[in-house]
């Protein structure tokens, strides 16, 4: 049965049965549909006054005068600045870009969300002040009506945190604007160049070969005063700022462990046919002897005394045997591909990147990795960090999955649950932002008298969500281990391995992640060479999202900031159906513009219709890989997908599903991002229809839109969606009568996973 809606405690009734297999349904050319647009001319947003145009043309001024230094001093280059939009501006519909186009303006990304930046030479800060003063064109006052400043790209805005922040995390990373022009970028590049050199800076190329418009200052300590000031005042330079670092994410060193006595059997021996998940971390200690036979291999970047090897040993000791050292737990091991990659003390996230990235491409037969690591602080919130799209970045070059640790909250006040707390500070660390990863917050799997949260409820020091520009982080959440009061663990911590041999309590989201990760491996590990449908990222993602919506609660908005979709607790649970429930899997190619993805009539179960009407609950999860670009800054992503479950009425769709979203999901631009999920690469919707909702043609409805300025797309943009229809009396006919439905409708169809997971 179904946990209530509001409940904080996920379903434990697991009947996922293996002669149930979630079915994949093929994408076909005929699920693609053109449909004709509507729209008109643009329109202000607000009256185009003459106290608008004397106030844009005085902000103009100002910002000339604020950059008459670096002009003079660079003729050949542009001077940046940013166009602040009105709230109602944001709109791709309504950006000024006509504008910029007759202004002579290059285009310079994105800064802030309501930020639109541009260069300008000193003829087209002429032409601007011009097109303010006087221009009368339709477009060109929709265009002006849609900017509240002018504002100047200033030595402040490339480095907001001052020099003395630079200084004191010893590396840099230094970025310069990127135009839609390529010899101006060229230009900038060389004359960038030509200034480090003669300040004698020593600089190196992050990983990434294809960007040439950052670089890596490693030796701070050797880089003079005037020689910051000299870079910070230049005009091709857009930001200039310390590189942090990443530390393990788990439990603080002065909490006590009460060391137990070594059971080198705790771990068990691995059984064949177990996927290998990579660890990237502390490395694991050669002295744990438990965990050597579940080491399937090693890379080394770190030996003591830089590593003591606790933390990448409780890590991977998860991983191959969670459950054997904690009862209750799913037992869905995995062997390990240990990498010692990280210092105990910490590392600077570019050399982790340069790590991770090597990891990864020696080792492309590994598909998941573990990064139980993070940032002391919580992530921006508009901005994604270098760390996290690297992460980004290699998910799509080598097709692997990340599982990364939320990060954890240590300060004071300590959460509670129902929190009373409110503040931002715990929001997830870097790079649990990253959005192609699969980030895990920590929920506690048992509590006693003085644990200061109960069974189920978010840990206290899990952090929370959302990610930048309201993206939903965690993702998903797992056992970390609860706390024991002041601030200490215990018997409801959870267990790990230690170096010594010894199994000790311990708790953090690292603890959390692992486990996670061994899931992971295993659905990966179910469908690879399936020949249809085979593995990757996304799909993935989206599996364990939809088992931790099906096993979980319908949480609310708030809930879901700590929760993310739940807790995917059983690995058959993400790829076969319980006998009251009934799941498709699809691979949806969906175009940009006057194109919507449908599949239609959707096969109902007939248990499911009664007098006429759907009655039970529909979950419905997508996830997808949209286009991504750094230079945009909060609009590093640049595809958003639109789907719904709903009826057709004369051809037209009706949405009965609508995603799940805090009120006020309707609106402007920034309301829809915050309040809608907007450009969001994962997308969740869920309802529950006890009294019954009317409609012959079901049908599953699937739009793409594109942000300004994107580049069209060479391929349609694929998502993965999965939806299930459930019962709600626990009707154990719902599979075979789905079953049944799919031959009517006759969709071309398959089981999705090609293998039971091993389960010892």
């Amino acid at each position: 049965m179904a946990t209530d809606r509001g409940s904080s405690t996920p379903n434990n009734d697991r009947g996922a049965r293996r002669d149930n297999p979630f079915l994949h349904v093929p994408n076909v050319a005929g699920d693609l549909h053109g449909y004709e647009g509507s729209g008109g001319g643009a329109k202000e947003v607000v009256p185009v006054t003459l106290a608008l145009r004397e106030t844009l043309t005085q902000a103009l001024e100002q910002t000339r005068a604020l950059l008459a230094g670096p002009m003079h001093e660079y003729p050949a280059l542009p001077v940046g600045m940013a166009f602040v939009l009105h709230e109602k501006g944001i709109a791709k519909s309504h950006r000024p870009l006509y504008l910029a186009q007759q202004a002579g303006l290059f285009m310079a990304g994105h800064g802030k969300l309501n930020e639109m930046l541009v260069a300008a030479g000193a003829n087209a800060l002429d032409e601007l002040e011009r097109i303010f003063r006087d221009g009368s064109a339709k477009v060109i006052k929709a265009n002006i009506s849609a900017i509240t400043n002018v504002v100047p790209w200033t030595r402040q805005r490339r480095n907001p945190e001052g020099t003395l922040s630079i200084r004191e995390c010893g590396r840099a990373v230094l970025r310069i604007f990127k135009y839609n022009n390529d010899q101006l970028n060229a230009n900038s590049i060389a004359a960038v160049q030509l200034l480090l050199q003669r300040l004698n800076v020593q600089v190196r190329r992050p990983n990434n070969e294809e960007d040439r418009c950052t670089w890596i200052l490693p030796s701070m300590d050797r880089v003079h005063e005037e020689a910051l000031d000299l870079i910070l005042e230049h005009p091709a330079v857009r930001s200039f700022a310390g590189i942090a670092t990443a530390i393990p994410v788990a439990t603080p060193g002065d909490v006590a462990l009460t060391a137990r006595r070594p059971n080198y059997q705790t771990l068990g021996a691995p059984v064949a046919g177990l996927p290998v998940v990579g660890v990237f971390d502390t490395g694991v200690a050669p002295s744990a002897v438990a965990i050597q036979g579940w080491v399937a291999s090693r890379s080394v970047y770190v030996v003591p005394p830089y590593t003591d090897h606790v933390h990448g040993t409780a890590v991977a000791s998860l991983i191959a045997g969670g459950a054997s050292m904690n009862p209750g737990f799913e037992n869905y091991p995995c062997l390990v591909h240990d990498v010692a990659g990280l210092e105990v003390a910490g590392t600077a996230f570019d050399l982790l990147e340069d790590r991770v990235a090597e990891a990864v491409r020696t080792r492309p037969d590994i598909k998941v990795w573990n990064l139980s690591l993070g940032s002391n602080g919580p992530c921006d919130a508009q901005m994604f960090s270098d760390f996290a799209q690297t992460l980004d970045r290699l998910s799509d070059k080598h097709n692997v999955l990340f599982v990364v640790a939320s990060g954890n909250y240590w300060e004071l006040p300590r959460r509670d649950w129902p929190t009373t707390v409110d503040m931002d500070a715990d929001r997830v660390s870097m790079p649990g932002e990253s959005v192609r990863a699969l980030t895990v917050g920590s929920i506690a799997h048992a509590a006693t008298a003085n644990t200061l949260v109960q069974t189920h409820e978010p840990a206290p020091y899990s952090r929370r969500g959302p990610g930048p520009m309201h993206t939903p982080k965690p993702d998903v959440v797992h056992f970390g281990g609860n706390v024991h009061a002041p601030w200490a663990v215990g018997p409801a911590s959870t267990q790990i391995l230690r170096p010594s041999g010894a199994v000790e309590p311990s708790f953090g989201t690292s603890f959390a992640a692992p486990l996670v990760s061994a899931v992971a491996g295993h659905v990966w590990s179910a469908m690879d060479q399936h020949p249809a449908l085979p593995p990757n990222p996304p799909l993935v993602k989206a599996l364990l999202l939809h088992a931790a919506q099906l096993a979980s609660p319908d949480y609310s908005p708030t809930d879901r900031r700590y929760y993310g979709a739940g807790l995917p607790v059983d690995v058959m649970a993400a790829l076969y159906d319980r006998n009251d429930s009934f799941t498709l899997v699809f691979e949806a190619k969906v175009q940009p513009g006057n194109w919507r993805w449908r599949k239609e009539p959707f096969p109902i179960p007939s248990g499911l219709i009664q007098d006429g009407k759907f009655r039970g609950e529909v979950i419905l999860t997508a996830a997808y890989a949209p286009p991504l670009d750094s230079n945009f800054g909060a609009e590093y992503v640049r595809a958003n997908l639109e789907i719904g479950f709903g009826t057709l009425d004369d051809g037209a769709f009706k949405g009965k599903v609508p995603m799940i979203s805090e009120k006020g999901a309707a609106g402007f631009e920034q309301v829809l991002i915050e309040h809608g999920g907007k450009w969001s690469p994962v997308k969740i919707h869920r309802k529950r229809f006890p009294r019954g909702v009317a409609g012959d043609i079901w049908a599953l409805n699937a739009t793409l839109s594109l942000r300004a300025q994107n580049s069209v797309l060479q391929e349609p943009q694929k998502a993965y969606i999965i939806i299930t229809l459930r019962a709600l009396d626990g009707d154990d006919q719902i599979y075979a009568q789905g079953i049944r439905a799919m031959r009517q409708v006759n969709w071309v169809h398959q089981a999705l996973p090609v293998r039971v997971p091993v389960r010892t």
